[in-house]
């Protein structure tokens, strides 16, 4: 006679994508170890062929780490999609490889999922010197983006002490529900993969935690962020290493969201805008630089923002920048 197994399924996949941070997701998944005692996990690691062996540590470390070892970059939102369409769990957290899990972060949040039953969770990240870390953004409004600038945000946040203008100055500190944060800790259940989705391959990097949530509001699902559940977010240790090329691919990321989501004269308009911008932040940087040489000084920070910043607007000059339609 033959035995019966009675296969587990895991309350949650936790799904991280690296690419050359090993000593960060060593620490990210020593974290998800110590950290993570009520539920039931798997962890998915995907690497994008990092140079410094992150794939080789994991293998050596973490032995119980579902790990996939690719042999090129092949982007964040794809790579996520690989283990996302293998893992089979009652959720799902997408997790960047360089964050800390604190005070058992993931079971509060699985706490809330099976409690409330929203779409997706997501909780309140913190810098590594354990200051806040904003993260959470309404969706886009060509209006506001006019406004919504380092120059005149700070002016017009004034008005609006609840957040409600621009949640991007929204101070973190209640549990509600949001329109898209960012995506380096997003928890979803299983109502929303089979329904909704996965990412969007066609995003490389940035734009698909954007997108997923638009879906997830359009699908009629709430997102809720949860203000006492902290991770600590190192932030961008990856895409920092490649940094003109990394906001190059925020834009052409963000123009494809617009094309897809927003009706079609949402794109020039924003696209226009944006170089519009791009002047005045090189005047600015230009003249950041001749203060400096006036005072006989450095300014190696403005030197490296008139870089990215004119890369970025001889890319908007070229045909590779325009998104069809």
């Amino acid at each position: 006679m033959e035995q019966e197994t009675n296969i587990q399924i895991p309350d949650v996949a936790i799904v991280i994508v690296s690419w050359n941070t090993k000593g960060l997701l060593r620490k990210c998944l020593e974290s998800v170890y110590a950290e993570t005692k009520k539920y039931t996990f798997e962890i998915w690691v995907v690497d994008n062929d990092s140079p410094d062996n992150s794939a080789g540590m994991v293998a050596e470390e973490f032995p119980g780490v579902k790990l996939i070892p690719n042999k090129t970059n092949n982007g964040f939102a794809p790579a996520n999609n690989q283990a996302l369409r293998v893992a089979n769990a009652k959720n799902y957290l997408l997790l960047n490889p360089d964050t800390v899990v604190l005070d058992g972060a993931i079971d509060k949040m699985l706490d809330y999922m099976y409690e409330h039953k929203p779409g997706a969770v997501t909780c309140k990240l913190l810098n590594d010197d354990m200051t806040l870390q904003k993260s959470v953004n309404n969706f886009f409004s060509l209006w506001r983006s006019f406004f919504e600038n380092r120059f005149l945000a700070e002016v017009l946040q004034s008005f609006s002490h609840s957040g409600s203008l621009f949640m991007s100055y929204w101070d973190h500190n209640e549990l509600r529900e949001i329109d898209w944060a960012y995506g380096a800790v997003i928890l979803f259940s299983r109502e929303i993969y089979d329904k909704v989705g996965i990412l969007d391959d066609r995003y490389y990097i940035y734009a698909e935690e954007m997108d997923f949530f638009y879906r997830i509001k359009k699908a009629g699902y709430k997102s809720v962020f949860l203000p006492d559940v902290h991770i600590i977010h190192f932030g961008k240790s990856s895409s920092r290493q490649r940094r003109a090329e990394m906001f190059i691919m925020n834009y052409k990321s963000f123009y494809m969201f617009l094309r897809k989501n927003y009706p079609s004269h949402v794109y020039p308009l924003y696209r226009a805008r944006t170089v519009f911008y791009l002047y005045l932040w090189l005047i600015k940087f230009n003249i950041d630089l001749l203060k400096a040489k006036l005072k006989k000084a450095e300014n190696e920070e403005a030197r490296i923002q008139l870089d990215v910043y004119s890369k970025t607007l001889q890319w908007h000059k070229s045909s590779e920048s325009v998104i069809p339609g």
